[in-house]
C-alpha cells in the first residue's frame, strides 16, 4: 500500500518549494501519494496551520505522514518534533503547532535536535523534513530519530475562555467565502448556554444577535447568520455575502456569548 504524505504550508501555489520537496521524497519513495492540504496558510501563522490540519487529518488512514511547513526553521532550541498521533505521523518545528492539533497525548513524541541555524535550515522541509518522511515511509522506527518526550508543547490559543455569564472566544479562521470560524465549540455552548437567554457579541459588542440557526438559508440574503458548522465550531456568516468584510472580522477578532445564569 502506497504511503500518503500531506503538506500544509504557507508557500502559496506559485512557489517552487513544494515541487522541490516532492521530488526529494519521490526519488527515494516512488510509490508515495502526495496530498496538498493547503499552501495558502498566512505566513508564519502556526495557529492557522494547526486549525486547517486539525480539521482534516482524521479522515486520513493510519500511517499517513503530515509535513507542516509553517515557521519551520528551528528556533534557538534547535528542535524538531516527530509525533505519532492516532496512528498518523506529524513532522514540524518545535513551535507548538502539534499542541494545537492534538486533543490528547500522542502515542509517541520524538524530539530531534539538528541545532539552531544548521546547514540547510533555511529550507528545513527539503533538507530535513523530506529525509524524516522518507525514513518513516520506509517503516523506520521513529524512536531512533531522537529523544523520547512525554508530550508535545501545549498552547491554549484555540481554546475559548469561560467566565461567569460569558464565553470569550475569537475568530481563528476566515474561509474562502468570508465566513468567520471561531474557537467556541458546540460542546461548550451546550454545557454553559443551551436553554438560557443569550446574546452573541461581535466587534466589542457593536453587533449583536440572539439566534443560532441550523443552516445559512434560514435567513434572507444579506442577513447575519450564526451556525455551528460541520466541525462543531460557531461560525459567523452573511448569507450570500462576506461576513469578514461586512462585519469587519479578522483572525483574532473577539466573539463573545453572554448568557443568563
Amino acid at each position: 500500500m502506497a504511503r500518503i504524505i500531506t503538506f500544509t504550508t504557507d508557500w502559496s501555489n506559485s512557489d517552487y518549494y513544494i515541487g522541490a520537496v516532492k521530488a526529494a521524497i519521490i526519488s527515494r519513495l516512488p510509490e508515495v501519494v502526495f496530498v496538498d492540504i493547503s499552501h495558502n496558510i498566512e505566513s508564519f501563522s502556526v495557529s492557522q496551520a494547526a486549525f486547517v490540519l486539525k480539521s482534516s487529518y482524521s479522515g486520513f488512514p493510519a500511517g499517513t505522514i503530515h509535513i507542516i511547513g509553517v515557521d519551520s526553521e528551528p528556533d534557538r532550541n534547535g528542535q524538531i518534533v516527530i509525533a505519532k498521533y492516532k496512528s498518523q505521523y506529524f513532522i514540524c518545528n518545535d513551535n507548538g503547532c502539534t499542541g494545537l492539533i492534538f486533543y490528547e497525548k500522542p502515542e509517541t513524541v520524538i524530539i530531534t535536535e539538528p541545532g539552531f541555524a544548521f546547514e540547510g535550515s533555511c529550507f528545513t522541509e527539503l533538507n530535513l523534513f523530506a529525509d524524516l518522511a522518507v525514513y518513516i515511509g520506509k517503516n523506520g522506527d521513529i524512536s531512533e530519530l531522537g529523544q523520547v518526550a512525554d508530550d508535545v508543547k501545549r498552547n491554549a490559543g484555540l481554546v475559548a475562555q469561560i467566565e461567569p455569564d460569558m464565553i470569550n472566544g475569537e475568530v481563528i479562521y476566515i474561509d474562502s467565502y468570508g465566513n468567520a470560524i471561531t474557537n467556541i465549540t458546540k460542546e461548550i455552548y451546550d454545557d454553559y448556554v443551551a436553554g438560557s437567554e443569550f446574546e452573541i457579541l461581535l466587534n466589542t459588542n457593536r453587533i449583536k444577535t440572539s439566534k443560532i440557526h441550523l443552516s445559512y438559508k434560514q435567513v434572507e440574503s444579506g442577513k447575519l447568520v450564526c451556525i455551528f458548522n460541520s466541525l462543531g465550531l460557531l461560525e459567523i456568516a452573511i448569507r450570500e455575502g462576506k461576513a469578514s468584510q461586512l462585519l469587519n472580522l479578522n483572525r483574532k477578532s473577539a466573539v463573545r456569548i453572554r448568557y443568563k445564569l
